[in-house]
């Protein structure tokens, strides 16, 4: 399965459309090692993807975080705590791999899943908000 990027994702900033469509990658190469490995999956090959995801995830989410401040955007508090809310499940999925009595293919579609469900609907429905802010201060 495939996370494909439409323009309806774009929030018209080069910079941080770049920064969803690597986004987009590690999800799908999540999704490869869900579905490459259906009969056995190897765990470090897991922990790798979603250390990646969780590492390229904070790198832009701090990111968009610094701008707000940057730009005093006002809906701020509301973005963060949607951001803080995905950082808490990647570490419970990280904290997933771990355990033995648990599916590794079944936990990498989950996970693939969760963050293309929500990091689309969190550009659409977040991020399209700091577009007028961005834009106004030169992005």
């Amino acid at each position: 399965m495939r996370f494909m990027w439409d323009p309806k994702y774009s929030v018209g900033i080069k910079s941080i459309d770049k920064q969803h469509q690597r986004f987009f990658e590690i999800i799908n190469s999540m999704y490869f090692v869900a579905g490459a490995s259906q009969q056995r999956i190897d765990g470090d090959k897991l922990f790798k993807v979603i250390s990646e995801l969780v590492e390229y995830a904070d790198t832009h989410l701090k990111f968009e975080e610094k701008c707000f401040i940057d730009f005093e955007y006002d809906g701020a508090n509301e973005h963060v705590i949607t951001h803080d809310l995905f950082r808490v499940k990647m570490k419970e999925y990280v904290n997933s791999i771990e355990k033995t009595d648990i599916s590794l293919p079944e936990l990498a579609t989950e996970i693939a899943e969760f963050c293309k469900n929500w990091l689309a609907n969190h550009i659409l429905e977040m991020d399209h908000k700091y577009i007028s802010t961005f834009l106004n201060h030169g992005m």
